[in-house]
């Protein structure tokens, strides 16, 4: 969603904190990981994690925003609005013994995962190489995953009120038709170079 820091702001006193942040995220992420892999009791602690996870990612955002960090604004925000969709209207109106949500978080995992050494270790090659080229496998094992949990609940719950409806409908159409027509060639342009594919 960004790259590294190119110019001054007002928020570049924060960028000690920031930078544990990256430290909080990373570990935060894994950690998540771990417990997905465990029994459903902790799915549901991991989601409480994601929601702490995510307002950093929200603070990131909100740099971008400012200037304090270059990334894309658009799709910083609507990736993020998925995931809030997700984690509040999805995952909840799924059976627990559905393996769906689970693969919905370790996509999220593996995303950020990847991304936050980058920041972590901002002169590492590898580490901006990784960033650049798992989004390849995780983007569209994510949007696929997370468009799925979306029809299902659509289809199997019908009492839901029509603004969360209206919020799954708009999921849909952005992972569906948006998602590999325009952010995944995005993405594709910036990682197959890394892998010596289409220079």
């Amino acid at each position: 969603m960004a790259t590294t820091r190119k110019r001054n702001t007002f928020l570049t006193p924060l960028a000690p904190i920031f930078s544990v942040l990256n430290w909080i995220a990373f570990f935060g992420w894994s950690w998540v990981l771990y417990l997905s892999f465990q029994d459903n009791d902790d799915l549901s602690t991991a989601n409480t994690s994601i929601f702490m996870l995510e307002g950093i990612c929200l603070i990131e955002v909100m740099r971008i925003i400012v200037g304090d960090l270059p990334g894309n604004l658009v799709l910083g925000v609507i990736l993020h609005a998925i995931r809030f969709t997700a984690l509040t209207i999805v995952m909840p109106n799924i059976d627990d013994d559905n393996m769906l949500s689970k693969y919905v978080i370790w996509s999220w995992c593996c995303t950020e995962i990847s991304r936050y050494p980058m920041y972590m270790f901002p002169n590492s090659q590898f580490t901006r190489s990784m960033r650049m080229v798992v989004p390849l496998v995780t983007f569209p094992w994510g949007c696929a995953t997370e468009a799925y949990g979306a029809y299902q609940v659509l289809r199997s719950t019908s009492t839901l009120p029509w603004w969360s409806q209206g919020l799954l409908i708009a999921m849909l159409a952005i992972n569906v038709l948006l998602g590999p027509t325009m952010a995944y060639p995005a993405l594709l342009k910036k990682g197959l170079p890394v892998l010596g594919i289409g220079k």
